[in-house]
């Protein structure tokens, strides 16, 4: 392992030794829980770096109409090209990129346009108004939905100025030349915030035996990624009959997934006499439907273990417009707050010896972090870089997109040659493809091995605020780790109730658990609840062995503790979720604060 320095060696040594003779520690908050410490974590390799400058790109490949392409999509379109379908069929398989018969799976932003003779009387007629503009770009997105078609394309699902579509590789770049098109990304995937003793922590038993308020069951739709076994655990674990609706491409319910039937388990123990929904989406373009079928079915609560690192991060964006329509139809929604607390940075962008690189402190210009062995094979590495430049947001057009170009690029560290290897980068290019978003993945080890993440600015006028996302497999190992401000999205909306994590038995914070503040200053997550809990043998089974952890536990305990009181007592919802706020234990510091809101889940009167 390379060290910055002699001295630094002994410091780390002595750490070290230090760690190894503690035991792990459980530091005391006011209140009547606690916050669970870290011990024995690996150390970086924690060398100083300082890279050499890049010249500044102004076009990718050389041809502007791929400027709308996000950079992983151009690299296979180039080793198509280069290297033929079996090598572009390999690549696609190491990114996890969605691809079948050389057809694509891809998301288009659509915006309107105007021909020269249109601008001239409609453009300051369409600015009128919101009715003109959502006018506009139902026009635009007609036409490329007829484009998309005419090339041979499937379109799958169409929100205002979103398009998603399967398509021929080959035709990538004709879309890209469509004026009405403004970017061309891959569709996201919702993490799995992953990592029930919660009834009894919580207090919920105390309930469970009073006679409903009123006749009429209370609702809950588990909306997650799939879930595997529920039918054998119906009149068990689950209530006898349940009402199931897949919005994903394969229609399968299940999706070989555990997470949301370990979930569905959490909010009936929570809630015995809860009615459940259980739906199941892949893609985040999924969520439109799921929500407006949750509406459909007038169900009163939503419980969403699922989070990305995608939005602007100040409650803005498409997640937060579906949750502003399930609130106007009197629906509550739970979402957990991520589990990022321990694999984040962030700051404004710095470069001291202004050679395009960003010095994340003092001359050091790679990040570095470890991933164990067991981690590389079963989960890869990934990073994802996202800077606060989304522009404005409008329910019709999404945001107005960024103009500041920066890249990331990510580095292995060479035992051998005792240098950093650039493995990976993605070069987005700003303005063109709309979205202040970058990332890497999927890169594998089969050994226990130090990385390194670096930021180059390609063309920009101002330094921006960035978040930088290495998910869990760094095992806390961040040389600049910074937990504020590692909320995930959607958890981010003020119309979502963002849930963090405690343990279920001895009530202390579990440090993964992201914190808030959100891009615009406002506190989350609102509330923390039990985590590390037992479900059946179909799902994560007993905690002793291995348990359901994470905020994705988290949530369904709150989902769950507002359906117990909606059908036990005569209050609103929003009734109830002041309830649920006021008798929370206060944990960290005094009020609602960003590491657990408002304090633990309790629903014992105070």
């Amino acid at each position: 392992m390379k060290h910055k320095n002699i001295t630094k060696l002994t410091i780390i040594g002595l750490t070290i030794l230090f760690l190894a003779a503690s035991i792990v520690v459980v530091i005391g908050f006011p209140g009547t829980a606690h916050v669970e410490a870290k011990a024995g974590t690996e150390t970086a390799v924690q060398t100083i770096v300082n890279l050499p400058p890049m010249q500044i790109k102004t076009t990718h490949e050389g041809e502007e109409g791929d400027l709308k392409i996000e950079s992983v999509l151009n690299r296979l379109l180039k080793i198509y090209r280069n290297e033929g379908e079996k090598a572009a069929g390999e690549f696609a398989a190491l990114r996890k990129i969605p691809i079948k018969d050389n057809d694509v799976k891809v998301v288009l932003d659509v915006q309107p346009h105007f021909s020269a003779s249109e601008r001239q009387g409609q453009i300051p007629r369409w600015k009128e108004s919101a009715k003109t503009r959502e006018i506009a770009i139902k026009q635009a997105a007609s036409r490329v939905r007829s484009r998309i078609e005419g090339l041979g394309g499937q379109v799958e699902k169409s929100y205002n100025y979103m398009i998603r579509c399967n398509i021929d590789i080959q035709s990538l770049r004709e879309l890209a030349q469509i004026p009405q098109v403004r970017s061309i990304r891959l569709p996201i995937k919702p993490h799995l915030h992953v990592i029930s003793e919660g009834v009894q922590l919580s207090g919920a038993n105390l309930y469970h035996d009073l006679p409903p308020f009123k006749s009429g069951g209370v609702k809950v739709c588990v909306l997650d990624a799939g879930f595997k076994h529920y039918q054998d655990l119906l009149g068990v674990e689950l209530p006898e009959t349940v009402t199931v609706r897949s919005f994903t491409d394969s229609g399968d319910i299940e999706a070989d997934e555990v997470h949301g039937t370990a979930c569905a388990e959490i909010v009936h123990d929570m809630a015995p006499d809860a009615e459940l929904y259980l739906a199941n989406i892949y893609w985040d373009s999924d969520v439109q439907d799921a929500v407006n079928w949750a509406i459909q079915q007038e169900v009163d609560i939503i419980s969403y273990s699922l989070g990305s690192y995608w939005g602007a991060g100040d409650g803005t964006g498409y997640m937060d417009f579906f949750a502003r329509q399930a609130k106007n139809a009197g629906i509550l929604w739970a979402t957990s707050a991520g589990n990022s607390a321990n694999d984040h940075w962030s700051g404004t962008f710095n470069d001291p010896d202004e050679d395009g690189w960003h010095n994340f402190s003092g001359d050091d210009e790679i990040l570095d972090f470890y991933v164990p062995a067991q981690m590389g094979i079963d989960w890869g590495v990934e990073a994802t870089l996202k800077w606060y430049d989304w522009g404005t947001w409008n329910d019709q057009t999404g945001y107005s997109g960024s103009h500041q170009d920066y890249d990331l690029y990510l580095y292995v560290w060479d035992a051998d040659t005792n240098q950093w290897e650039e493995v990976e980068k993605s070069e987005n290019r700003q303005p063109w493809y709309k979205w202040p978003f970058e990332y890497t993945n999927l890169w594998y080890s089969m050994d226990d091995t130090y990385w390194g993440v670096a930021i180059r600015k390609n063309q920009a006028t101002k330094n921006v605020f960035f978040d930088l996302y290495i998910p869990t497999h760094s095992k806390g190992t961040l040389e600049y780790l910074v937990p504020e401000g590692s909320i995930t999205y959607p958890a981010d909306s003020p119309n979502i109730i963002a849930v963090g994590a405690i343990d279920a038995v001895e009530g202390f914070y579990h440090y993964y658990s992201s914190q808030g503040p959100t891009i615009d200053g406002r506190i989350k997550p609102d509330i923390a609840a039990p985590s590390w809990v037992s479900t059946s043998g179909y799902a994560y089974g007993p905690r002793l062995t291995e348990g359901f952890a994470g905020t994705s536990a988290a949530c369904p305990h709150v989902a769950g503790a507002i359906a117990l009181l909606k059908g036990k007592t005569p209050f609103t919802l929003d009734q109830i979720l002041q309830i649920i706020y006021a008798r929370a234990i206060d944990m960290t510091y005094p009020g609602p604060d960003n590491i657990t809101g408002w304090g633990q889940l309790n629903l014992r009167p105070r």
